[in-house]
């Protein structure tokens, strides 16, 4: 079976799992309302409707090979409000349903009273409380709908910008307070108008970065989708320019079409397995750049990519690599060059929902990445110890129009002499 069937089967049984537990628990709650019960029969036919929608969905599109905007959205839009919130609702069930368990078995475990007491309330009262908690946790069931809808309206493109100073180890003096602006997986496909990609850019500009690079994913699927962000794109400008590197969608498109368009619309210049040196007082900056290698594309040759490049022997040089998979990181990177100083990547949104508050951070990403979402250091046996990851959380989405809890991001990056 192929990795998209079972990706089906499993995404059907975990959804229809999930639904089905959450509707046990409204249908107990909904029967004996009458105000209710017309809940009950709408509720049957999408829980088994549902699970079956979005393998189907990319069934129909890849067999048509074409995929309306305004379909995507308003599918994804609603799959993500129909089972998102049943994620932390299931959850609170699982716990209370489990509390009630331990509960009766700590009851059957207690001896029995010789004398039964006399209840402390009346029957109608102890009613009336239950009555109330089951309503009360119906009503707080309602607030991860509301907060679904708060990450299409609002967190979409509610941009942050994430600040990163790096150490590093003898950099060259005439390198220490360089500054590099990034941005990622752009997805022209997700946006509706020119607006998020202005935005994006203007935060970007503001930041007044010695250099600016993107890390792959311009489009979703088609390199028709560019227009829409190529207004943006023209008004990058930086002392050292504008470079970039292929993403996995990139090629779902006609990648030299893509390419063409770019370098013909903007100042953007693509690094496909190529590097370019800057001379910095006497430093020299070797700018990387790598198409995409990751699941079910190979298309990266650093080797190639460094071709020509030797080391500074007094090392007074610094080697930052552009490459959009974090995955490229372990499978090549870290084991065959210890001299890439920084990796900057994108590729996982952070998972587009997940939670980061302060120590605490997880997203969907985490599931499938080990390094998801943010800075990793590394030891390495090279002059300086250490090497550098940053994964960007990117502009725009894949799948469903939502963000939770992990914003679309703009980094800035400064290195510093250590």
């Amino acid at each position: 079976m192929g990795r998209f069937a079972l990706f089906s089967v499993g995404l059907v049984l975990l959804t229809l799992a999930i639904d089905g537990y959450v509707y046990v628990n409204w249908r107990r709650f909904a029967r004996p309302r009458p105000a209710l019960r017309w809940t009950l029969a709408i509720y049957r036919v999408l829980l088994w409707t549902m699970p079956l929608a979005l393998p189907g969905y990319f069934l129909l599109f890849r067999w048509w090979e074409v995929e309306p905007k305004l379909a995507r959205a308003l599918f994804f839009g609603f799959w993500a409000f129909y089972y998102v919130p049943k994620v932390p609702i299931a959850l609170v069930l699982l716990l209370k349903d489990g509390l009630r368990l331990i509960s009766r078995l700590m009851a059957r475990l207690r001896p029995a009273s010789p004398t039964p007491s006399a209840p402390s309330t009346n029957p109608a009262r102890r009613m009336s409380r239950a009555e109330f908690l089951q309503k009360l946790g119906w009503s707080a069931a309602a607030l991860p709908f509301l907060a679904v809808g708060h990450g299409v309206l609002r967190t979409l493109y509610d941009f942050t910008v994430h600040r990163v100073t790096l150490p590093v180890p003898d950099l060259p003096r005439a390198l220490d307070g360089l500054t590099i602006g990034q941005i990622s997986d752009l997805h022209a496909g997700s946006f509706f108008d020119e607006r998020p990609a202005h935005e994006a850019v203007e935060l970007l500009l503001a930041l007044k970065p010695d250099l600016i690079v993107i890390t792959g994913d311009y489009v979703n699927h088609d390199a028709d989708e560019l227009p829409i962000i190529l207004p943006a794109l023209r008004k990058l400008k930086a002392e050292l320019g504008v470079w970039g590197c292929l993403g996995n969608h990139d090629h779902y498109a006609h990648t030299p079409d893509v390419v063409r368009r770019l370098h013909e619309q903007t100042p953007l210049r693509l690094l496909i397995n190529a590097h370019h040196t800057f001379q910095i007082d006497g430093a020299r900056l070797h700018l990387i750049g790598t198409d995409n290698t990751g699941f079910h594309q190979r298309f990266a040759d650093l080797p190639r990519a460094l071709q020509g490049l030797e080391p500074d022997p007094n090392g007074e040089e610094f080697r930052l690599l552009l490459a959009h998979d974090p995955t490229f990181w372990d499978l090549e990177v870290r084991p065959g060059y210890p001299d890439i100083d920084l990796m900057l990547c994108g590729h996982t949104h952070g998972g587009q929902i997940g939670v980061e508050l302060g120590p605490l951070r997880w997203g969907l990403a985490r599931l499938v990445y080990q390094r998801w979402a943010g800075l990793y250091v590394e030891p390495a046996p090279s002059r300086r110890g250490r090497q550098y990851l940053y994964v960007n959380r990117g502009v725009g989405t894949v799948g469903p129009p939502l963000r939770l809890g992990i914003r679309p991001e703009i980094t800035l990056v400064t290195l510093r002499r250590a």
